[in-house]
């Protein structure tokens, strides 16, 4: 399930690049609404999921996990072009994307895939939501990067071939994560849930929240609880 979850993540990265590639992208207000029902989904999973299970393993190592998640995006994102850009909901003026931009976007996409294995490990319900919220999650990134590539001056071919390079990082680092996650110990596990969990919150309200608050779009604040909702109804009928 976890190498499935993590293709499918592929092909969305692919698919928000190939939409960028062949339409030009979409309009603000649709990836203000489709962003914002994601960071939904991110939040609810990793408040409903993956930081419960993680605190009955043993509470202190889940702290020290989302702490060292949070610390270590903030310090990614230093490096990463797409962060330190404003992104597709403003005006864009895109430094150079050097190997250290390239390799902590790298990096990115490498936890992505450990969280859909990390998020398996509570059990098929919570891998099912956490793997959603990855999903939805690598479409956005799939279309800022091409957005972010071609803005900089990169060819079409040369963008197609670095999504691909950083989607393909998704099922790389789910692979790799899926086997050291077999017979860990309790404090082990919960501090790579801790990992997972605050990454979800990093990712959803460092990075999607505050430009939201940028789209000035009436129904955003109305597809954010959808999220929530989706997560609990995934829950109420896997239980």
């Amino acid at each position: 399930m976890v190498i499935i979850f993590s293709i499918i993540a592929v092909l969305f990265t692919l698919a928000g690049s190939g939409a960028v590639l062949h339409f030009g992208g979409f309009s603000k207000t649709f990836l203000a609404r489709a962003l914002a029902y994601a960071a939904g989904v991110l939040v609810a999973a990793a408040v409903l999921d993956i930081i419960p299970a993680g605190f009955g393993l043993s509470s202190a190592a889940l702290s020290y996990g989302m702490l060292t998640a949070l610390g270590a995006l903030f310090m990614l994102e230093t490096f990463a072009a797409h962060s330190a850009c404003s992104e597709f909901m403003e005006d864009c003026h895109v430094h150079h994307m050097g190997a250290f931009a390239m390799a902590a976007m790298t990096l990115h996409s490498l936890l992505d895939g450990f969280n859909i294995a990390v998020g398996f490990a509570p059990g098929a319900v919570a891998g099912l939501n956490v793997a959603l919220g990855v999903i939805l999650h690598k479409f956005a990134d799939g279309i800022t990067l091409a957005s972010l590539l071609l803005h900089a001056g990169r060819s079409r071919r040369d963008t197609l071939l670095y999504s691909l390079a950083l989607a393909a990082a998704t099922p790389a680092g789910a692979f790799i994560a899926a086997p050291l996650l077999k017979n860990i110990p309790p404090g082990a596990e919960a501090f790579a849930l801790g990992l997972s969990g605050g990454s979800f919150l990093y990712i959803a309200m460092a990075d999607i929240l505050p430009r939201l608050h940028k789209a000035y779009d009436r129904l955003t604040p109305a597809i954010f609880p959808l999220g929530f909702a989706t997560v609990m109804l995934i829950r109420h009928f896997g239980d």
